[in-house]
């Protein structure tokens, strides 16, 4: 028998990067399940910001616009910072990275299963998990294979 609950998965900057720069599992959990993945805003503009860094396959600017604005309309929930900001100031008391605030902020704010980031150490401090659940990629597929 199906859920009828909709499970908000959290995702870091790194899961939206790895989703564009190689077919496998993380665009494969993104693109089967559309709406079940909240991101701040900030996370989009700093992936756009940093595609020289992680941009090492070269693709041109405008396949990643494309690629990233699809994202934005057909799979991630993008929210704006104006749904996060009151939380702001607890998230950056809890985490190190100002890059990680909007995302542990956005975590803070609006139900959800947990983060989704590859970046687990930045994300492991003893307050933190307190507050928020930190994924990895093979609890987000269990958790939306209903197994987890």
């Amino acid at each position: 028998m199906a859920s009828t609950t909709v499970l908000k998965i959290v995702v870091d900057t790194n899961v939206i990067v790895a989703a564009l720069i190689r077919a496998g599992i993380v665009r494969e959990i993104l693109l089967r399940h559309p709406g079940a993945f909240l991101t701040p805003a900030t996370c989009m503009e700093e992936t756009w910001e940093k595609r020289g860094e992680w941009n090492r396959r070269a693709m041109d600017e405008r396949t990643i616009r494309e690629a990233l604005d699809l994202l934005a309309k057909r799979v991630l929930v993008v929210v704006p910072r104006s749904v996060l900001h009151a939380k702001e100031a607890e998230a950056a008391r809890l985490i190190r990275d100002p890059d990680d605030v909007p995302v542990v902020a956005l975590a803070l704010s609006l139900a959800n299963e947990g983060i989704w980031t590859f970046n687990t150490k930045d994300f492991a401090g003893r307050e933190l998990v307190a507050c928020v659940r930190v994924l990895t990629t093979g609890e987000v597929k269990s958790l939306l294979e209903g197994s987890g």
